[in-house]
Parts: structure tokens; C-alpha cells; sequence
């Protein structure tokens, strides 16, 4: 959500490559239900929850929720099993937030170096590099 209400002058060299790429992109995009819950928890930890919340719902409207539900909990434990055998550890956040990409046939955005770990058959790109 970074960059998502500031002017282009005032974007970091990494907001302004992912509001460029989320602006090229041919598909809309989509957001978990666990990044909204990451996303709240910032707002409430924040200063400026009032300007934040209001730039959250703004942000909602343009990049909809998708629903974390019983097959995104079997990819989730799925995954998080076969990178266990692997010696892998995932953050649990992280782990579902792919699974819900995957389970919908979604790439995932993210600038996370945990999603280096997933399996071949998770689709994932970084919009920041």
C-alpha cells in the first residue's frame, strides 16, 4: 500500500517501480484477506490512523479482498509441509498469502524474500525489482 495516495514526486525509488508495474498491469489486481489483517495492524499501530484508514478503504476499492477459505487452507498446510521436509521455514502470514495466489490461479506480487522458498508450482513475481 506504500506510494498508493502520495504524488509520483514524492515516491521512493521502490514505490514508484511498484505503482508503475500495478499501473501497466493488463489484470486487476487482488489482495488477501491476511495482508488486509497486516494491513489494518499497521493502521493501528500508526500516528496517523485516521489518514491511513481512510487511504486503506480507498485502496480496497481498487484492489478487492479475496476469501481465505478451506482451499487455501489445504495449500496452506500442504506447502508448509513440503518446505518443512526441505528444511524451509516460511513465515505463516507469508505461506497464506500465497496460497491464496495460488488457489484463485493468481500471480503473487510481493517483495519478500521468503517467497523465494515456495515450490516451483507457485507463480510470483517482484514489482520493485
Amino acid at each position: 500500500m506504500n506510494g498508493w495516495n502520495k504524488p509520483a514526486s514524492l515516491l521512493s525509488s521502490e514505490e514508484l517501480s511498484a505503482v508503475s508495474a500495478y499501473n501497466k498491469a493488463d489484470e486487476v489486481a487482488y489482495i488477501s484477506e491476511a495482508s488486509v489483517g497486516e494491513l489494518i495492524y499497521g493502521i493501528e499501530r500508526s500516528r496517523r490512523k485516521e489518514y491511513n484508514r481512510k487511504t486503506f478503504e480507498k485502496f480496497l476499492q481498487a484492489v478487492p479482498p479475496v476469501a481465505v477459505d478451506r482451499t487455501v487452507w489445504e495449500l496452506y498446510g500442504q506447502t508448509k509441509a513440503v518446505l518443512s521436509k526441505q528444511g524451509k521455514v516460511m513465515p505463516d502470514m507469508d505461506l497464506l498469502i500465497a496460497a491464496t495466489a495460488k488457489r484463485y490461479g493468481l500471480v503473487l506480487v510481493a517483495n519478500d524474500k521468503h517467497m523465494k522458498c515456495l515450490p516451483g508450482s507457485f507463480t510470483w513475481k517482484n514489482w520493485v525489482k
